[in-house]
């Protein structure tokens, strides 16, 4: 996934997340007698306050992995209407002494922005306002909504290809997308935000103001420094897009990977790229498909040095569409209502960026662990990176990866109310088989909850620096979650 996960699982939590979810706040906040004070919560805001029971509240507290639906049930979720609602909930919760979850889109692949006693739910902080080649967005922005809106100005950003994910989820924890290669992640296009911080403060930050803060809102915003409540971006051309995929017969499987690991990482920045091993109990298949910013005849003219490396293909689609058309095909909808539609899956998922191409030896454990019979479905998915990515210094945000040649995700989804163990077992060896090869790190937008070292898979060398951050905006961890910095 770019940064949207293919419909095929993730994991259960560990016990030291477990714990950590369940340490002591500090003494500074004490519960009040006979428990939170909803009514009068609910009586501060101009926004809505729901509360188990009351209209909208069972579809608002479901999280987009339903593999967690059954612990989101928060005593109650305020729909804030501003920031001034937002600091009005953190003020609240540090005075009850109660956790809450900071939630955009609710797409944390862990479930971790919805089963707290108090969630924060952003979804109608979705303006999007342009001002030549900036843009005010807010967090709760559903990322299509923002394509379109920005597409009426000629105008995109960076990111990813799942439609309904919060743009404040999708560019604190770095946002891969369509366009990296050329344009950067989502968070490089991040030029100021507004927070409101853990003591209810609202501040703006950018370059010049609380510049540690926006530096580590680049790559690990999420749920750590503050609730970020506006992002202002810069925005870069919708050109016309050529949306491609090809097919190939599994013999030829392993000569494909291996050929069009080297040709996407070495190809023009505007040419994205991904590869995907599809493995279901009939059988499994590959594919490598992509966007590029330019036409049918140069991306022919592009993709033939990778069709005469490899054999034969099977199938071969190429489409010239105008910018959201091409989003819109690539995320599979029909128009931008039909891909704000509610998802019905449970899933599991795994990630790994790899800093070197894959060996053959690495090539040849994948498609033996694909061949296998009898395993749940899932797909392992390859996103080639380089391009503006790899530009930006490893220290410039707090996204780290900017090294690596390749990100993997490791996916597999079930109906909700289905066995999550073999999918989930099959993500867990999917990730197993991969790890030597490897860099160890993972991307911290596909939150793991079995990884056991994510404070360095995620943050790397910009760990210290980022927990030094923590400790100067949130030093009672009013901010928590089973991994929070």
């Amino acid at each position: 996934m770019t940064d949207r996960a293919a419909p095929v699982g993730r994991r259960t939590v560990l016990a030291l997340g477990a714990a950590a979810a369940l340490a002591p706040w500090p003494a500074t906040a004490r519960a009040r007698t006979g428990g939170p004070d909803w009514t009068g919560l609910a009586a501060s805001l101009t926004g809505v306050l729901l509360r188990p029971g009351s209209a909208g509240y069972e579809q608002t507290r479901l999280p987009r992995n339903l593999r967690y639906a059954p612990q989101a049930r928060p005593e109650a979720i305020a729909r804030c209407a501003d920031s001034a609602d937002v600091a009005e909930c953190v003020r609240f919760a540090r005075r009850s002494g109660i956790r809450f979850a900071v939630r955009s889109g609710g797409h944390c692949y862990a479930g971790w922005s919805s089963d707290t006693p108090l969630v924060v739910d952003l979804a109608d902080l979705d303006s999007v306002q342009v001002e030549g080649d900036q843009a005010e967005l807010g967090p709760g922005t559903p990322l299509m909504t923002a394509y379109a809106e920005l597409a009426r100005h000629g105008r995109t950003v960076p990111a990813g290809t799942c439609p309904t994910v919060g743009l404040a989820g999708l560019a604190l924890g770095g946002g891969h997308g369509v366009t990296s290669r050329a344009y950067g992640l989502t968070c490089d296009s991040l030029t100021g935000a507004e927070v409101v911080l853990a003591d209810g403060r609202v501040v703006r930050c950018d370059a010049e103001r609380e510049p540690e803060l926006f530096w580590a809102l680049r790559g690990a915003g999420n749920g750590n420094f503050g609730v970020v409540t506006s992002l202002r971006m810069r925005t870069h051309p919708a050109v016309d897009c050529t949306v491609f995929q090809y097919s190939w017969d599994w013999p030829d499987a392993g000569e494909a990977l291996t050929a069009w690991q080297y040709w996407a990482f070495a190809a023009p920045d505007r040419l994205w790229s991904n590869f995907h091993v599809w493995c279901r109990p009939d059988g499994a298949s590959v594919d490598a498909g992509g966007v590029l910013l330019g036409g049918s005849d140069e991306l022919r003219s592009l993709v033939a040095p990778l069709l005469a490396a490899t054999g034969r293909t099977t199938s071969e689609q190429v489409v010239t569409r105008p910018y959201l058309d091409s989003m819109l095909a690539y995320a599979g909808c029909r128009d931008v209502a039909s891909c704000l539609r509610e998802g019905d899956q449970a899933f599991a998922a795994g990630s790994h960026f790899f800093d070197a191409f894959l060996p053959g030896r690495a090539v040849d454990d994948l498609f033996g662990f694909a061949q296998r019979r009898g395993r749940a479905e899932g797909v392992v998915s390859f996103t080639a990176l380089g391009g503006a990515v790899n530009r930006v210094p490893a220290d410039a945000t707090a996204f780290v990866h900017r090294g690596s040649v390749l990100l993997g995700q490791y996916f597999a989804g079930w109906p909700a109310d289905a066995d999550p163990g073999p999918p989930a077992a099959w993500v867990a060896d999917a990730h197993r088989t991969m790890a030597p090869y490897s860099s160890g790190h993972a991307y911290q937008n596909y939150r793991d909850p079995d990884l056991a070292e994510w404070r360095t898979a995620y943050y790397g060398d910009n760990l210290p620096r980022l927990e030094r951050v923590k400790a100067a905006y949130d030093p009672d961890r009013v901010l928590d979650f089973p991994q929070a910095l």
